[in-house]
């Protein structure tokens, strides 16, 4: 089977690139007969083996400024005409591609060529999409992508109600969850050694991009309360500051100013450099539990919390959809609102001083993490290429 994914691609630093990357691995792994395709964003590196072909084709809407449009769907159109694949299988995010005619357009020309799947790694309506730059109404825009693809991916149930809701036939919709990379297990002095983080204390780690949807600060805002009960407490932000994006550098200054405010500054971390995809597991094991208080009114799913659960940590949530997986595959109990600093605060405190509980959540995590491993999950991925009606290939190979 030859599949061309249009996608980020490592070494650009964005989560679907990370998932490309995992995706394409574990196929590769457990069918050697796959040959993969990345037309790939500009900012990666070209690459040909055997196997494996990278081309850099198009600029990521997030790096485009205001008003700029892309200028890149012909190139991409035809590095994927001349691989010839069996399946054209795009990753769509708003920050990969501005969800407009340009997409769709792109859409119908590669229609009819393979197999064409998009995954929608986050699901907008017209009201949570308004701080986006549109052309086009965001549930026309979704809805243009369900009925032009032959199979549209999603990875939480509720993400599939909402297409339904919006006009996307119910059989056209697949649910696949997000893959979870279980990642090396490190000893845990050893890796906070490695990061420069303190040794002889109690970690809670906040994974992931610094703005405003991941309301980091509220952690911040809980930690004196934690502090109270686990006086050895510290908080590691190990966020990466994205240098073309103005709302990272604001975030991390304000972060640095509630810390002060809070008078926890000697007990807040910052990472001070971007933590690659070979330290993640060094990240994790140095952490004693995982937080995520996202306040996010789209729907997705979350890879910093894959990796959370690959590095089997406990996590703690807020109840946005973004995270349904946690409360009906884990538990409730390590979910809060996410705007309350009191509640994330007990359950950050439980986990840290309630041995019970935190390993009752543990097993909890190490269970779904290996049913959703990566290589369960391109299984996945393979029996829905293998069930599309095949399409007579326009061009023909070399």
């Amino acid at each position: 089977m030859r599949i061309a994914y249009i996608s980020p691609f490592p070494p650009t630093r964005h989560g679907i690139a990370t998932y490309t990357h995992y995706l394409n691995h574990a196929l590769l792994k457990i069918d050697p007969e796959i040959e993969s395709l990345i037309v790939a964003d500009s900012r990666t590196s070209g690459l040909a083996t055997r196997k494996l072909t990278v081309v850099p084709c198009f600029a990521l809407a997030e790096t485009l400024t205001e008003g700029e449009q892309p200028r890149d769907m012909d190139r991409v159109a035809q590095v994927v005409a001349e691989f010839a694949p069996d399946v054209i299988h795009i990753q769509h995010g708003p920050s990969v591609f501005c969800p407009d005619e340009r997409f769709l357009g792109l859409l119908e020309r590669l229609r009819g060529q393979a197999k064409l799947v998009v995954t929608l790694h986050a699901v907008h309506t017209n009201e949570t999409s308004r701080g986006l730059d549109m052309t086009m109404s965001m549930e026309e825009f979704n809805t243009g992508v369900g009925l032009l693809a032959d199979a549209t991916v999603v990875h939480q149930r509720s993400m599939k109600r909402e297409l339904i809701r919006q006009g996307v036939p119910n059989q056209r919709v697949h649910v696949i969850a997000h893959g979870t990379e279980i990642l090396r297990q490190v000893d845990v002095m050893s890796a906070r050694r490695s990061l420069g983080l303190p040794e002889n204390c109690r970690i809670i780690i906040a994974f992931g991009f610094f703005g405003d949807q991941k309301h980091k600060g509220l952690l911040i805002e809980a930690l004196p309360r934690v502090l109270d009960k686990a006086p050895d407490c510290h908080l590691f932000l190990a966020g990466h500051v994205r240098e073309w994006i103005r709302e990272d550098h604001e975030k991390r200054k304000l972060y640095e100013s509630l810390s002060q405010r809070y008078g926890v500054q000697d007990r807040v971390l910052f990472a001070e450099r971007f933590i690659a995809d070979d330290e993640i597991d060094l990240a994790f094991a140095a952490a004693d539990l995982a937080a995520f208080p996202d306040r996010q009114d789209y729907l997705s799913a979350s890879g910093a919390l894959h990796l959370a659960l690959g590095a089997f940590k406990p996590v703690v949530v807020s109840r946005v959809p973004k995270f349904e997986e946690v409360w009906t595959e884990i538990s409730s109990e390590v979910t809060f609102d996410a705007e309350s600093s009191s509640q994330l605060a007990s359950i950050l405190i439980r986990l840290l001083i309630d041995e019970d509980f935190r390993e009752s959540i543990v097993l909890r995590v190490k269970s779904y993490a290996v049913r959703t491993a990566w290589e369960v999950i391109a299984r996945d991925h393979l029996r829905l290429y293998d069930s599309l009606p095949v399409h007579r290939l326009v061009f023909a190979r070399a």
